[in-house]
């Protein structure tokens, strides 16, 4: 290749460089928001959650677990909230006094109680969230379709790494992690946009 032929060529690496330096920074900022971010807002959103529920923190937190992972055990609750199996029966005890769940038989063994959701009280919860999911409806609105989901992708990926990463490290003292599946929400689409 001739130098003039390579100088004009050097204007492009050079901006192909910039993308990738700009490609890696966005990378860093989104790494942060869904890192640090996200978790320090989340807990400031649980605290205020709690106080308008007239709960306690690991109250808001255990109810949570409870409605993400619908039908859960009662060791299974204190696994992944981190508290005793005493101190989650008493947690139990105060979210179905304030009838926020209710103690139920599993499916498939009667031998074994589950914790479960009341959905009428824990709407509760939702039109708390409404605010949140207005907002980003309204900002949703302004991506086209193809955006919309190649973001979706990315936050389902994103979501399923740090779902595996803790509940890897949450094994079950053996080294091996514990399986529970989050229920899928049929409806979560609507729920965003109302």
């Amino acid at each position: 290749m001739t130098s003039s032929a390579l100088a004009s060529h050097e204007p492009l690496a050079g901006a192909r460089e910039d993308r990738e330096d700009d490609s890696q920074e966005m990378l860093n900022d989104i790494v942060t928001m869904l890192g640090r971010r996200l978790t320090v807002y989340t807990s400031l959103y649980q605290t205020a959650l709690a106080e308008r529920l007239g709960l306690g923190m690991i109250d808001v937190k255990a109810l949570e677990l409870v409605i993400e992972f619908e039908p859960i055990t009662t060791g299974q609750l204190a696994c992944l909230a981190g508290i005793s199996s005493g101190g989650t029966t008493a947690v139990i005890d105060r979210l179905e006094a304030s009838g926020f769940v209710v103690r139920d038989k599993h499916p498939l063994d009667r031998r074994i109680v589950v914790i479960r959701p009341v959905p009428e009280k824990c709407a509760e919860i939702e039109r708390h969230m409404r605010a949140v999911a207005e907002d980003v409806a309204h900002f949703g609105a302004r991506y086209e379709r193809e955006q919309l989901t190649a973001v979706h992708a990315f936050l389902a990926q994103c979501v399923h790494a740090l779902k595996t990463e803790a509940l890897g490290m949450m094994g079950d003292g053996n080294g091996s992690p514990q399986r529970h599946e989050p229920r899928r929400h049929a409806n979560s689409r609507a729920r965003l946009v109302t």
